[in-house]
């Protein structure tokens, strides 16, 4: 019986080293991490807005490209105007979703408190 033992943990043993671990454990799926990068769309940046600040409506006033200083900067989104009066907009960068407070004369400044 001893013996009996001895030879079949000893297969069971070749068989592990055998074949490759994520084949033995049946347990566990596999997982598939997607590395696709998310561009926004002028939909999805205004949804952003929204959930920065849900009291106003925000009106698009253009991308990146009609806007000098953004242009210079290279950089690629959308700009929009609260509903209210003022004059200093917001920039949703399309590539990283950061949102920017902004002004066509070249102010641009990180928003810092944005709950994503």
């Amino acid at each position: 019986m001893k013996k009996a033992i001895i030879v079949l943990s000893i297969l069971c043993g070749c068989l592990i080293i055998q074949q490759p671990l994520q084949k033995v454990v049946f347990a566990q799926p596999a997982i598939t991490i997607s590395n696709n990068q998310h561009e926004l769309t002028k939909e999805d940046a205004k949804n952003l807005l929204i959930k920065y600040n849900d009291k106003v409506d925000y009106i698009y006033q253009g991308d990146a490209s009609k806007f000098e200083y953004l242009k210079s900067k290279n950089l690629e989104g959308y700009v929009f105007l609260p509903d209210v009066e003022t004059d200093i907009g917001y920039f949703v960068d399309k590539n990283t979703s950061d949102i920017y407070y902004f002004h066509p004369s070249g102010y641009l400044e990180l928003v810092n408190d944005i709950k994503k």
